[in-house]
């Protein structure tokens, strides 16, 4: 399908809808939100990386993020939804589930990148502070439309 025949599929109202999500107050929340959430996977990584290898704890850094992150959407930025607490935890997973090979393969693939390009010790570190915030925008809008649906 050509971007041209776009709009003849989608209703321009609800791209302009979907386009204006980004650029509400609920969204500057996700964005701090999810700034603290991955500052605590940044931080939590650096720790635990002397005693584990470099995925095992990137994996377990976005593990524990990802509760805290959670319950940060939840309580601040999704705050009206209607949804029993169970199946949001149950959506959230399956969502973040999905995006974590994702983080995993970039994180992975930068840092042999960066090391290539010998960035030494901040090869690491700049792997995994882009790659958490890779999936950002998608993420938003799955958790306002089907996790925490008002």
């Amino acid at each position: 399908m050509s971007p041209s025949n776009i709009c003849s599929v989608i209703p321009l109202d609800q791209i302009k809808a979907f386009i204006l999500l980004f650029f509400s107050k609920q969204f500057v929340y996700f964005v701090i939100a999810g700034g603290l959430s991955a500052l605590l996977n940044f931080l939590i990584r650096l720790f635990i990386r002397p005693y584990f290898d470099i995925i095992l704890s990137a994996v377990l850094a976005y593990c524990i993020a990802l509760i805290f992150a959670f319950f940060l959407y939840r309580r601040f930025v999704f705050p009206f939804s209607e949804i029993p607490l169970a199946v949001q935890g149950r959506r959230f997973l399956l969502i973040q589930l999905n995006c974590m090979p994702i983080v995993v393969i970039i994180f992975s693939s930068l840092s042999k990148l960066f090391y290539f390009y010998e960035l030494g010790e901040l090869s690491e570190p700049l792997a995994h502070a882009i790659s958490i915030g890779m999936p950002a925008l998608i993420t938003f809008l799955l958790y306002k439309l089907f996790v925490f649906v008002k």
